[in-house]
C-alpha cells in the first residue's frame, strides 16, 4: 500500500507560558584565576587560552541537576551569566567542587603547587544568585542573548510529561515503560526508561542471548525555514548497557550513567534522575587507568555517598539496578555501550510502532491534557521512488543457487559491463596501476581475481621481479577497453604495531606515537616502487584489536605514507580466519570484503558511469553542472600566529561524461580544478593540527579569531565559492552550450562560515547577497539553482505514517501548513527501503520484540530550494531526492545526495601524524541511533 501523508514529530506552543529561572555570574576573581592558570597552560603548548568551560559544564550540571543551560562566555567576560536554573541551590559547597575541577584540569601540566598557590587566595563566599527572572516560553526575548527558550521549553515539556511517567509501547501496548529525567546540556532535554528491558537476540530463529536497553525520548525546540517561531521536536532512541564483567575500559574511557534520588552539590532530595559521568582513562605510572572526576568523588565523599570502586563496577556493572515495578532509590550505575566496546549486542533504532506509539503518548500526554501544544502541519506525497535510473539486473529463479552473475549485481559499479567502461574513459588521471600490499597470499589472490573480474582482464606474459626483496612483481593484464599494471609486494614490516614503548621517542604516548607516524611514514615512502602520476594500493592490514595500547596502530601512518608514495590507498584484512582447532577457513562476507576495498579504491579515482541525467527519467536537462560544498576541518595554520583557519573543499561533476573534479580555497587560486585523487592527494600535504578542532557544540577554539577575523574568513569563503560557481557557470559540460549550476550545501557542516545558511538570515526565492555580489550577470543567475539540505542529526523531525501506526512508505512530501508564508516549500526525503534491509522488524512488531531485527525507520531529509529561477520548485526538490539514489558504488540510497559522498569521504585523507587515536569515533559515548 502507497501511504500519502505522514505526521512529521513536530509541535508548537499555543498559549505563553512564564517560566522562571535563577542565573549565576562568576565572581571576578574566579574568572581571573582560571584565565590565568589556562594562559600559562598554553604558553607550554597544552591547550587553549580560554578557559576550558566544556569540561566543567557536565560536572556542575551533574552534581545540580536543575541547572537547564550553562553559557560559554561566563568564564571569559565580566558579569555574564554562566549557568542558569530553575531553583537556587545551596551553593556552600560549589567553590570546592571548582577548586577540585580546578586541579584536576590543570596540576599535571602546571603542578600542584602552582595552582594551589593560585587557588588559595579565592573567596568561597562570594557565589550568589541572581535575582530570580521570568522568561516566556512563547515570545522571542527583545536580545537574542537572552534566548534561553531552547532549554526552557524542552525542560518544561520534560517537567510535565514525567507528571505520568509511564509509557506503553509494543502492538498491545504489552511493554509499560517508566521514564526518568537525564541531565544533559545538549540543546534538549532527555529522558530514560528504568530500569532496563531485556531484548531477545535471535539468529536462525534462534534465541542467542538477550541485550539490556532503555528507551530514550528526547523534545528539542528546532528553527525551521521561512518560520519566525521555532517548533518542538521529539526523537525516540535506544541506549544499550553492558552486563558482563569486564577486564579493562576502552582506550577512551566510557560513560556511566548514575541514578540518584539525592543531587550531589547540597544533599537535597529530589525526584530520581541521571548524571552522565565521563570515566576516562588517565596515564598514571606509564600506563592508562580508568578514573572517575576529582570535583565529583570529592563532593560525593562529603554528602556521605560515594560513587562504587572503578574495579567494582568492572566486575558489576548491573550496580544496584532495581526491578520493575519498584520505586528506585539511592545510587545505581549503568555504562553505556558504544561501538568501542566491540559489536553493539542489539541492532541500532527503534520499528516504526514505537515511533507511533511515543507519538500517541505525546497527544495524550501534552496536547491531551490541555497543554498550550498541537501538531505542526502534514506533509503531502509529491513524489515517490518509481524509476530505477540504472537497469536492474536478471533477477534468479528462488531454485538457483549459483553464484549471481556479476553483471546482475545491485551496486552499479559492481557491474563489469559499467565499471570497465567508467575505467577506460577516465582521462584526467587515468587508472594504470594498482599495487597491492599484501601479507597472506590469499588475499592477493582474491584482490587480484576480484580486479580481473569487474574489469573483464586477462594476464598478458610472465610477471618482471622488479624487488626481490620484497617479492615484488609486476604483471600486466588486457581487457577488451582498458589494460592495467597490477605490482604485488609483501608488506613486511610496514604494518608492524609502532614501538610505543620505546621512552627515547617521546615523553608520552602520544608525542611518542607523533614521532613514531613521521618515521614510519618515512620508511614506508623508501619501500614503494615510485608511481607515474597518481596510481592506487590495496593494503593488507592487522585487526585494531591486535594494537595495544591504541597509539601502537600504524593504520594512519599508511595512509599518509602510501599517499605521499603517490597512491590513494584502501585498506582490507585478511581474507582468512583460524578456527578452535587452528584451521585456516574463508568467513562468511568476506567476498563483499574484498569488492568493497577494490570499488572504494576505483571511488577514490573517482570514476563514474555516465551519463548520470536522463532527460526523459528526471525531467532536469543534463547540461548541469553538479555541485556541492563542504567544510573537511578546523584547523590551526603552521605560522607564528598559530590561529585557526578553515579548510573547504568544492566538489563538481559533469553528468555527461562522468569526471569529478574538488578544488580548495588555496587548489583554486593555483590550479582551478583538479581531477578528484589529485585533490585527495593535495589534503594530505595540509598542516593539519588536531588540537585546533573542537565541535561546534563546545567553540572553545574560535574564541582565539576576533569577531573581525571571522567576518573576514567567512567573507573569502564565500567569494571562493562564488568563484567557482562562476568558472563553472561559464565551462560547458558538453559542446558550446552555456551550462546550467545546482549548488547544494549541508546546513549543520556549513553554517558557521556560510551563516546565510542559517534559518533567520536564510534566502526565499533569491540569491544570498554575500553570493550576488559576485555573480553579477543576469544569465549566470538565471542559471544558477541552490538548495539547502539538513540530514537527521536533531534537526530534522521524525515521519510517522498517518492512521497506520508501524507502516512504513517512501517518497518526497511537502511539509504543509508550517511557514509563515505559504510561498515557500519545505520538502522531506524519504528513502526507500534497502536491499540489505531484510531482516526488518515488522510493522507489529516493536525494537523490544527483538533485538536482531533491522529497525527499517528510515529517516527524513530536509531539502531547502532556496533559488530555482527557471526551473520549478517542485520538480528540483525531486531531482535532488532522486540523486540520493544516483550513487554507483552503493545498491542503495544514501543520506545526502549524489555527489555528495565525493566531499565528505575526502575527510580520510584531512589527516596527519598529530591526530588522536580514533579521531573518528566521537569523544563522548553517542551509542544511540536516533530514529
Amino acid at each position: 500500500m502507497t501511504f500519502k501523508t505522514i505526521l512529521p514529530g513536530a509541535w508548537e506552543m499555543t498559549e505563553d507560558v512564564q517560566y522562571n529561572f535563577f542565573s549565576l555570574i562568576v565572581p571576578t576573581a574566579w574568572q581571573q584565576v582560571a584565565k590565568s592558570l589556562a594562559h600559562k597552560r598554553k604558553l607550554l603548548g597544552k591547550g587553549y587560552p580560554s578557559v576550558p568551560v566544556s569540561s566543567l559544564d557536565p560536572i556542575v550540571a551533574a552534581s545540580f541537576p536543575k541547572i537547564i543551560q550553562t553559557a560559554r562566555f561566563g568564564w571569559k567576560h565580566p558579569s555574564v551569566p554562566w549557568v542558569f536554573a530553575t531553583e537556587a541551590a545551596d551553593l556552600s559547597c560549589l567553590p570546592e567542587l571548582i577548586k577540585d575541577w580546578l586541579r584536576e584540569e590543570f596540576s599535571e601540566c602546571l603542578g600542584n603547587e602552582e595552582v594551589e598557590s593560585s587557588l588559595k587566595n579565592l573567596d568561597n563566599d562570594v557565589w550568589r544568585w541572581e535575582d530570580p527572572k521570568i522568561c516566556s516560553l512563547l515570545r522571542s526575548p527583545e536580545k537574542s542573548s537572552d534566548e534561553i527558550r531552547f532549554q526552557a521549553v524542552p525542560d518544561y515539556l520534560a517537567v510535565e510529561f514525567l507528571k505520568n511517567p509511564k509509557v506503553c509501547f509494543g502492538e498491545n501496548n504489552q511493554y509499560e515503560l517508566t521514564f526518568y529525567r537525564v541531565v544533559t546540556l545538549n540543546r534538549g532535554s532527555e529522558l530514560m526508561s528504568w530500569p532496563p528491558h531485556p531484548v531477545s537476540l535471535i539468529k536462525r530463529n534462534k534465541q542467542v542471548g538477550t541485550a539490556d536497553i532503555s528507551f530514550v525520548i528526547r523534545f528539542k525546540l528546532q528553527t525551521v525555514p521561512w518560520r519566525k517561531d521555532p517548533i518542538i521536536y521529539h526523537q525516540l532512541s535506544i541506549r544499550q548497557w553492558i552486563v558482563e564483567p569486564f577486564d579493562k575500559f576502552p582506550y577512551r574511557g566510557a560513560t556511566a550513567y548514575i541514578g540518584d534520588n539525592r543531587r550531589w552539590l547540597d544533599g537535597v532530595r529530589q525526584p530520581f534522575c541521571f548524571m552522565p559521568v565521563r570515566i576516562k582513562q588517565m596515564m598514571a605510572q606509564e600506563k592508562r587507568t580508568p578514573k572517575w572526576p576529582k570535583a565529583i568523588t570529592e563532593i560525593l565523599k562529603i554528602n556521605d555517598s560515594p560513587l562504587p570502586e572503578i574495579n567494582t563496577l568492572a566486575s558489576d556493572p548491573k550496580y544496584q539496578w532495581s526491578s520493575f515495578g519498584e520505586e528506585p532509590c539511592g545510587i545505581q550505575v549503568a555504562i553505556s555501550y558504544h561501538t568501542s566496546w566491540g559489536e553493539l549486542p542489539c541492532l541500532r533504532g527503534v520499528s516504526p510502532l514505537d515511533l507511533a506509539n511515543l507519538d500517541v503518548a505525546i497527544q495524550n500526554k501534552l496536547v491531551g491534557k490541555n497543554l498550550p501544544l498541537q501538531r505542526v502541519g502534514e506533509a503531502i506525497k509529491v513524489s515517490s521512488n518509481s524509476v530505477s535510473f540504472w537497469e536492474p539486473g536478471t533477477p534468479k529463479k528462488q531454485t538457483d543457487k549459483s553464484p549471481k552473475k556479476p553483471d546482475d549485481l545491485s551496486t552499479p559499479m559492481l557491474r563489469p559491463k559499467i565499471t570497465a567502461p567508467a575505467v577506460f574513459r577516465s582521462t584526467e588521471t587515468p587508472l594504470h596501476t594498482i599495487l597491492i600490499l599484501w601479507e597472506t597470499k590469499e588475499c592477493r589472490d582474491e584482490l587480484i581475481a576480484e580486479i580481473c573480474k569487474i574489469l573483464d582482464l586477462s594476464p598478458t606474459g610472465e610477471p618482471e621481479i622488479y624487488n626481490p626483496e620484497v617479492e615484488g612483481k609486476t604483471t600486466m593484464y588486457q581487457g577488451s577497453l582498458v589494460s592495467l599494471r597490477i605490482k604485488t609486494q609483501h608488506v613486511q614490516d610496514l604494518t608492524q604495531r609502532l614501538d610505543v614503548n620505546n621512552a627515547s621517542k617521546g615523553k608520552n604516548l602520544q608525542q611518542q606515537r607523533i614521532n613514531l607516524i613521521d618515521e614510519r611514514v618515512v620508511q614506508i615512502v623508501s619501500s614503494l616502487p615510485k608511481s607515474q602520476g597518481i596510481c592506487g594500493a590495496l593494503i593488507e592490514i592487522k585487526p585494531k584489536k591486535l594494537f595495544f595500547p591504541a597509539e601502537s596502530d600504524p593504520k594512519l601512518a599508511l595512509r599518509i605514507g602510501v599517499m605521499k608514495a603517490g597512491y590513494v590507498n584502501q585498506h582490507i584484512h585478511a581474507v582468512t580466519s583460524q578456527n578452535k582447532e587452528g584451521k585456516q577457513y574463508v568467513p562468511k562476507g568476506t567476498l563483499n570484503r574484498v569488492q568493497k576495498a577494490v570499488s572504494d579504491l576505483l571511488r577514490q579515482f573517482g570514476i563514474l558511469p555516465a551519463p548520470l541525467i536522463d532527460l526523459e527519467k528526471d525531467g532536469i536537462d543534463p547540461n548541469l553542472w553538479l555541485t556541492c560544498f563542504r567544510v573537511l576541518r578546523r584547523t590551526r595554520k603552521t605560522t607564528a600566529s598559530n590561529t585557526p583557519a578553515t579548510v573547504a573543499l568544492m566538489v563538481r561533476v559533469n553528468p555527461i561524461k562522468g569526471i569529478v573534479q574538488v578544488t580548495t580555497p588555496s587548489l583554486f587560486v593555483t590550479q582551478k580544478w583538479v581531477s578528484y585523487p589529485v585533490g585527495l592527494s593535495s589534503l594530505i600535504t595540509e598542516k593539519w593540527d588536531f588540537d585546533s578542532y573542537v565541535d561546534e557544540a563546545i567553540g572553545d577554539s574560535n574564541e582565539e579569531l576576533s569577531f573581525s577575523d571571522k567576518e573576514r574568513e567567512q567573507q573569502l569563503l564565500n567569494k571562493f565559492i562564488a568563484d567557482c560557481l562562476r568558472d563553472c557557470l561559464s565551462t560547458p559540460v558538453e559542446n558550446e552550450k552555456l551550462p546550467r549550476v545546482l549548488f547544494m550545501v549541508e546546513a549543520q557542516n556549513a553554517r558557521k562560515m556560510l551563516t546565510w545558511l542559517q534559518n533567520p538570515k536564510l534566502p526565499a526565492n533569491d540569491l544570498p547577497h554575500e553570493l550576488k555580489q559576485h555573480i553579477l550577470t543576469e544569465s549566470e543567475r538565471n542559471r544558477l539553482s541552490l538548495v539547502r539540505l539538513r540530514v537527521p542529526d536533531g534537526e530534522v523531525p521524525v515521519g510517522i505514517v498517518k492512521g497506520y501506526p508501524g507502516s512504513r512508505t517512501s517518497g518526497l512530501f511537502c511539509w504543509k501548513d508550517v511557514y509563515d508564508d505559504e510561498k515557500n516549500m519545505l520538502y522531506l526525503s524519504m528513502r526507500k527501503g534497502l536491499n540489505t534491509e531484510q531482516n526488518t522488524l515488522k510493522q507489529k512488531q516493536s525494537r523490544l520484540d527483538s533485538g536482531s531485527g533491522q529497525a527499517g525507520n528510515r529517516k527524513l531529509l530536509e531539502i531547502a530550494v532556496i533559488y530555482c529561477p527557471e526551473i520549478n520548485a517542485e520538480k528540483l526538490a525531486c531531482f535532488v531526492h532522486s540523486l540520493r539514489d544516483r550513487w554507483p558504488y552503493f545498491a542503495d540510497e544514501i543520506s545526502l545526495p549524489f555527489p555528495f559522498p565525493f566531499a565528505t569521504l575526502a575527510k580520510e585523507y584531512a589527516v596527519s601524524a598529530k591526530d588522536p587515536v580514533d579521531s573518528s569515533e566521537e569523544l563522548e559515548d553517542l551509542e544511540e541511533s536516533l530514529d
